[in-house]
């Protein structure tokens, strides 16, 4: 097995891999890292608890070595156990994203009086700043679930909102807002896309024009860490054709015919939604699957008159937009009239 430099070794290359780890602590999963061997900017990295290694399972180097596992030592399997003596003798796993993310005290059950004194410690053990934070985790937690989000997207979304809450531009901004805007921009840079309104629903005070101009601040103070792709009408069209229960190559077709049309200059200055609505509901129409603009509506969000309006564009170049090889070819000519 290759052993690389030892993260934190006085070496040059034990340096570099010492500022990338103090970077990485900093900024979490925004950060790319890169395995020094096998040159792969996503690598495959196992943490050997056991024996303390942190590996690249794509070509055997040893990232790092004496790995402390910061995990409880015990797990608790019923609420009966509960009930009883506690039977860790440490602390939970330390957060990264708190400040003070030091080693906690924890007073267990006993005397009459440990109660007290476990409520008075509790109420110390974090500052108001802390505190404040947990609960922001804990909010975009929630809204993380009834979008049947994967965790991933909860973490770069807590990390976003750690960064932006030491900064400046956070001040009079709206708490909610901007928790709102962490967890629509964490969507973005893992690809899975939500619209603004989708969001909002979730928050009891908070309009999609408030979450746009909280995330617009967010883009900008940290535009020095994070380059967005521009949406495009891709990013939507797989989500709305599961939704809709649509076959592949209805997808597929509709993909082609969005792209085609955006490239042509068809739709411009038409939303990228729009476009997906319109696309999905013209190939729909030529294949046994069809969708009414209705119940394409209902799932996208657009109403039904800016459908029909981008559908009339999409129309009028009916024959350019389809794909050579498409099976519905055939069925252009049956499109129904805008």
């Amino acid at each position: 097995m290759i052993h690389a430099p030892a993260v934190g070794s006085n070496n040059a290359g034990g340096a570099s891999t010492s500022n990338n780890e103090i970077i990485k602590k900093k900024y979490g999963l925004l950060i790319k890292l890169t395995c020094p061997v096998c040159k792969n900017n996503d690598p495959d990295i196992v943490e050997d608890y056991a024996k303390g290694d942190l590996i690249c399972r794509g070509c055997g180097v040893v990232l790092g070595d004496r790995i402390i596992d910061e995990h409880s030592e015990w797990r608790t399997f019923s609420n009966s156990e509960s009930t009883g003596a506690d039977p860790n003798r440490v602390g939970g796993p330390t957060n990264p994203l708190l400040r003070e993310a030091a080693l906690s005290t924890t007073i267990g059950k006993g005397a009459k009086d440990t109660g007290s004194l476990s409520k008075l410690q509790n109420r110390n053990a974090l500052g108001s700043g802390d505190r404040n934070l947990l609960a922001a985790f804990s909010e975009i937690g929630r809204m993380v679930d009834r979008l049947g989000l994967p965790q991933t997207i909860h973490d770069k979304a807590n990390e976003l909102y750690r960064m932006m809450d030491d900064r400046k531009p956070l001040r009079g901004k709206s708490a909610d807002g901007m928790m709102a805007a962490a967890l629509y921009m964490a969507c973005r840079i893992d690809g899975t896309t939500r619209q603004f309104k989708e969001i909002a629903i979730l928050t009891s005070n908070v309009t999609k024009v408030d979450i746009s101009r909280c995330y617009k601040t967010m883009k900008d103070s940290l535009s020095d860490y994070i380059s967005l792709q521009t949406i495009t009408s891709e990013d939507f069209i797989t989500r709305y054709c599961s939704e809709l229960k649509l076959p592949l190559d209805v997808k597929k077709s509709a993909e082609h015919v969005s792209k085609t049309a955006q490239d042509m200059g068809i739709v411009s200055g038409k939303s990228p939604i729009s476009v997906t609505a319109a696309s999905i509901y013209m190939v729909s129409q030529c294949s046994t699957e069809k969708r009414s603009q209705k119940e394409i509506s209902n799932i996208s969000g657009i109403s039904e008159v800016t459908i029909k309006n981008t559908y009339k564009d999409l129309y009028n170049h009916r024959e350019s937009l389809f794909p050579a090889n498409s099976p519905f070819i055939s069925k252009i000519s049956s499109l129904p009239s805008p």
